[in-house]
């Protein structure tokens, strides 16, 4: 039976301790005690009420932001501000608390959820014209683009060299419970969350046998059926034969129960995010996981979906069929994915330059192929001098003739070049979708080339 979190909420009383069988745990904790004044608590209770009636954002997003605004009432104490209400928070308060954040030892994650909950209870104070709030805008639209001092998906991309010492580190892990969800991890880029709330019935077959895993999403409220391979059928296995006894004695279907040890008294309880990321960081430094600069590498759950989606990217897949399987609510999610790029293969391809050939004419051009001449096939902007293979195969290596050696192109192609060039550098996320290209690397290195080739063929074409 669904819990109705509303009925145990007690307006009087500064902290709420309500029940939600979440990832998060069995409860969570709305603390208005930080608060600095009546107003305020009164205000941001009823605002939490309202949000939670009315269901435009989860009980557990709500969670969340109100713990995360204590970071902004330390950023008023920090900076002597006074502020009864929030009538005269300015846009220069909220640019101040902008830096404040990014001056903060945390993820960029943390900053951008951190700015949204101070941005969700303005808004939504603003949107009801309630008393106390301020008249004009105080958020210029673009702070969470100034909130990512660095590339997120870069710094969340596991690098290739310490994702071998995880996988080396797992041969070793005697935590059969941490072992089985870093695998499911790796294998199938879920949320933390996703894991965390997997049940007995969660693996099924498809009609050729092969596992499938069923997967519910807090996040966005689905449902989703994913093939997945068998070392997560195992994993899976494993974490129902684990959770067995935790089950029993809690009557609970969820297979990531464990016996909590440091819980005073020791207990069965649900693995929760936080103690899961303890155990993270422990595995990290038990097994000396390093980063380049020879410190433990800050490793997050988080990163291996990134590491995947990023795979499945440069493997071919395209966004759509990646959005599916993570459960992006749309295709920005998925498209984020594309910033990541190997600088040491951008470097080296930019050595190369354009590695096919540029010649005055391929007037009466043949190649010879197992002793038979086989016509070249004639390109919009050039030629390729092998469309057929030795066996009779037509080439399949789609929209990469710029990076083969094989193209052939002639100065009469010269404006088609400039042309292609300008539609790249115009829209490169447009491109990237009608082209079927999947990663900003392939993007950059089809670039590359042509403004090796247009140089080229200027110099052919003005002598």
């Amino acid at each position: 039976m669904e819990i109705n979190i509303l009925e145990e909420i007690n307006p009087k009383l500064d902290k709420w301790i309500l029940p939600d069988k979440t990832s998060v745990g069995n409860s969570i904790i709305y603390d208005f005690t930080f608060l600095p004044n009546d107003w305020m608590k009164e205000m941001l209770k009823k605002i939490t009420i309202e949000s939670l009636t009315i269901k435009n954002v989860t009980a557990t997003t709500l969670y969340r932001y109100n713990y995360s605004l204590k970071h902004f009432f330390n950023f008023l104490i920090e900076n002597k501000i006074q502020m009864d209400t929030f009538e005269k928070l300015t846009f220069e308060e909220t640019e101040k608390y902008l830096f404040y954040l990014k001056g903060k030892k945390m993820s960029n994650s943390t900053r951008a959820t951190n700015l949204a909950a101070l941005k969700w209870f303005i808004n939504f104070g603003q949107t009801l014209e309630y008393k106390g709030f301020p008249k004009k805008q105080v958020f210029s639209g673009e702070e969470y683009r100034a909130v990512k001092v660095e590339d997120v998906l870069k710094t969340k991309y596991i690098p290739d060299d310490v994702m071998e010492k995880i996988k080396l580190a797992l041969l070793k892990e005697e935590n059969k419970m941490l072992k089985n969800i870093i695998e499911i991890g790796i294998d199938t880029g879920l949320r933390i969350g996703e894991v965390l709330d997997l049940e007995i019935d969660c693996l099924t077959e498809d009609l050729a046998g092969k596992p499938l895993l069923k997967v519910n999403s807090i996040k966005n409220k689905t449902i989703r059926r994913i093939p997945v391979s068998i070392r997560v059928k195992r994993a899976i296995l494993s974490l129902i034969e684990l959770s067995n006894e935790g089950r029993k004695a809690l009557n609970s279907l969820n297979i990531t129960i464990y016996w909590l040890k440091r819980g005073r008294p020791a207990r069965y309880d649900r693995l929760t995010q936080s103690n899961f990321r303890g155990m993270l960081r422990r595995f990290v430094k038990r097994h000396k996981i390093l980063d380049e600069n020879g410190e433990f590498y800050n490793l997050t759950y988080h990163g291996f979906r990134h590491t995947l989606g990023t795979e499945m990217l440069n493997n071919g897949m395209t966004m759509e069929e990646i959005a599916q399987y993570l459960g992006h609510e749309s295709l920005h999610s998925t498209a984020g994915y594309a910033k990541v790029q190997n600088p040491i293969i951008q470097k080296e391809y930019k050595k190369v330059g354009f590695i096919g050939k540029i010649v005055e004419s391929t007037s009466n051009l043949s190649v010879n192929v197992d002793e038979k001449l086989i016509e070249s096939a004639s390109l919009p902007d050039g030629t390729c001098a092998k469309p057929i293979d030795s066996k009779g195969n037509t080439c399949m290596n789609f929209n990469m003739c710029l990076l083969c050696p094989k193209f052939i192109t002639t100065p009469d192609h010269l404006q088609t070049h400039k042309n292609h060039l300008d539609r790249i550098q115009k829209d490169k996320d447009s491109y990237m979708k009608s082209e079927y290209i999947g990663t900003l690397d392939h993007l950059e290195k089809i670039e590359s080339s042509l403004k090796e080739i247009i140089l080229q063929l200027e110099g052919m074409h003005y002598g």
